[in-house]
Parts: structure tokens; C-alpha cells; sequence
């Protein structure tokens, strides 16, 4: 299911889709294997050698959740025109 919401202006709109991560790397974000604390390049590295990421994907984390330490992980997808 995908989520819409709007701007107040109603000119931006954010689109969020929600997908399980995998038992393997939840369990790895929550024995911080993999943590928001790690250099961007070598998590990256890490999630596509290991959990077969797109690298543009790894390297856009915005977030972990809930509270930087979570097993939920918010990413910018957004691809360019």
C-alpha cells in the first residue's frame, strides 16, 4: 500500500511504501552489526555485499527507528528525472 501526504500548499507531495527488511537484517541492526553510528560508505558496502542492496538505495538511510537504534530503517528512493 502506498501513502500519500501534501504539503499545506498542496504543491509537494511525499509518497512513502512500506516493505519488510528481512529477518537477517533486523537482527543485524538490532545487534548493531549494522548502526546509524557506522561511516555511510562501509554501511553501504556492508548492506550490499551482505543483504544485497542497491548501493544508490544504501547510501540514501535517512533514518533507523524507532529512537536511531531501531530494526526499521526510513530510505530516500526517489530516482531522478
Amino acid at each position: 500500500m502506498v501513502c500519500l501526504a501534501k504539503s499545506p500548499n498542496k504543491h509537494n507531495r511525499l509518497f512513502v511504501k512500506a516493505s519488510p527488511l528481512g529477518d537477517d537484517l533486523s537482527d543485524a541492526i538490532e545487534t548493531n552489526k549494522v548502526s546509524f553510528k557506522d561511516d555511510p560508505k562501509l554501511r553501504m558496502k556492508k548492506l550490499c555485499e551482505e543483504f544485497d542492496w542497491d548501493k544508490n538505495d544504501a547510501l540514501k538511510i535517512w533514518s533507523f527507528g524507532p529512537e536511531n537504534c531501531g530494526p526499521n530503517i526510513l530510505v530516500d528512493c526517489a530516482k531522478g528525472v
